[in-house]
């Protein structure tokens, strides 16, 4: 049954936390992240045919922009990439050319804002099984 959802989820171009079979990564700045989402697109393409990977992440911590500020979190970012994402594109997207990390201070649904949350971005060329900064 698992397996089926997985499957599903991978098709629809979202998939879980559980897919990656990791619900929790560190980075560098002893921040945890939960994996909230991956998103692949073009949104239910085939893997063969999805070119971008969206994870999305949610760290409560964030919401001290003071304490976790992005200058503090930023090398957090590629360990998200590398750590994360490339496993992703690997099972669910071979031929992605791009990443895109997102960390927020609460889940949100896709493409939606609120200014009591905390949102950084940072985008990641994808190439060779590697993630190379592009910046936003």
């Amino acid at each position: 049954m698992m397996r089926a959802v997985a499957i599903l989820a991978a098709l629809s171009g979202a998939a879980s936390a559980q897919d990656l079979g990791s619900e929790t990564l560190r980075g560098p700045s002893g921040v945890t992240y939960a994996l909230h989402e991956m998103r692949f697109e073009p949104d239910g393409a085939y893997e063969a045919a999805r070119r971008t990977v969206r994870l999305r992440f949610v760290a409560p911590k964030l919401e001290d922009n003071i304490r976790y500020g992005f200058a503090v979190i930023e090398a957090d970012f590629q360990a998200l990439c590398d750590e994360a994402a490339v496993p992703a594109a690997r099972k669910f997207a071979p031929n992605a050319r791009e990443i895109v990390i997102s960390v927020a201070s609460e889940p949100r649904p896709f493409g939606e804002t609120a200014p009591n949350v905390v949102q950084y971005f940072d985008l990641f060329r994808f190439s060779g099984d590697t993630c190379i900064w592009e910046g936003l």
